[in-house]
């Protein structure tokens, strides 16, 4: 089965539909439940072994595993997402989730409804900021920099990986970025300036094992650092905060809008960083920023 999924990922980050953390949390639903498999027949999974029982199995046991309802329902929809896929490649012959559908439901609703955090408040910010200062680690000079990157300009996950040294002008307190729909542009860095600039004099030539690497932000193995990697760290610094914090691209991105909002960026302007295809979608994510946040 391990083909068939890398197939079914490849599609999903091909596809410009969907956002870096929707793919990322496609990737990690997927690998979840691959583990699922291994650990319950001792081998490697096939396609035999995707049925509505072991789906049910499945959701039971991420239900004892303390998994909220949203990420059951999550889960659902990658596994539904994955059937669909394999069925319009002629890979799997009919939908093998239908027979106990009701029963995958009743399981989810056993489930509390929860609703996940949108944002960061004040508060949060500075906790996190105080988990990485605290911190006398390479690596924590640079997931700061990438924390107040994210926060201050909005750059999605795929901009941010992307960005080289060339793209820095600390100078003028600017970088260099690639945002769809509108090309190659100059923003502003704000007060990610300083992170920025502590990261590439300390934490950087420390994380650099490779010369003449143009990749800005390093990952731990070399090379430059994956979105994946991205999504890990915000998760990490998110656990080490007290009480832990829920951290991911998404609520990063959404708080950095909200901010953009309250300074008195236009939509337009906020659209272009967020990379959506409609103002429509940016005017409404801020209303609902501002009622819940």
């Amino acid at each position: 089965m391990e083909s068939e999924v890398n197939a079914f990922l490849s599609k999903i980050e091909a596809d410009t539909a969907f956002s870096e953390s929707t793919q990322l949390a496609y990737a990690n639903d997927m690998r979840v439940f691959l583990h699922y498999l291994d650990t319950l027949e001792g081998q490697s999974p096939t396609l035999d072994d995707l049925n509505s029982e072991l789906v049910v199995n499945f959701l039971e046991t991420e239900c004892k595993l303390g998994r909220r309802r949203n990420t059951l329902v999550r889960r659902l929809a990658t596994l539904t997402y994955f059937q669909e896929f394999l069925v319009t490649s002629s890979t799997l012959g009919s939908n093998q989730f239908s027979g106990n559908d009701q029963i995958i439901q009743q399981v989810i609703s056993r489930m509390p409804e929860n609703r996940s955090p949108q944002c960061l408040n004040e508060g949060q910010v500075k906790t996190i900021l105080a988990v990485f200062e605290s911190s006398t680690r390479p690596r924590a000079l640079r997931d700061r920099a990438i924390f107040m990157l994210l926060l201050e300009t909005g750059l999605s996950v795929a901009s941010l990986t992307a960005l080289d040294m060339t793209d820095i002008d600390l100078a003028s307190n600017r970088i260099h970025v690639h945002l769809e729909w509108v090309g190659d542009i100059w923003l502003g860095m704000n007060k990610a300036h300083g992170p920025l600039g502590d990261y590439i004099a300390s934490g950087r030539p420390n994380l650099l094992d490779k010369p003449g690497e143009p990749a800005l932000f390093i990952s731990q193995m070399d090379g430059r650092l994956s979105r994946q990697g991205v999504w890990q760290i915000l998760q990490y610094w998110g656990s080490q905060a007290e009480p832990a914090i829920h951290l991911s691209p998404r609520i990063v991105r959404h708080s950095a809008a909200l901010r953009m909002n309250k300074a008195g960026m236009s939509s337009r302007d906020i659209q272009k960083r967020l990379g959506h295809r409609n103002i429509l979608s940016t005017q409404a994510l801020i209303r609902r920023l501002e009622a819940n946040c």
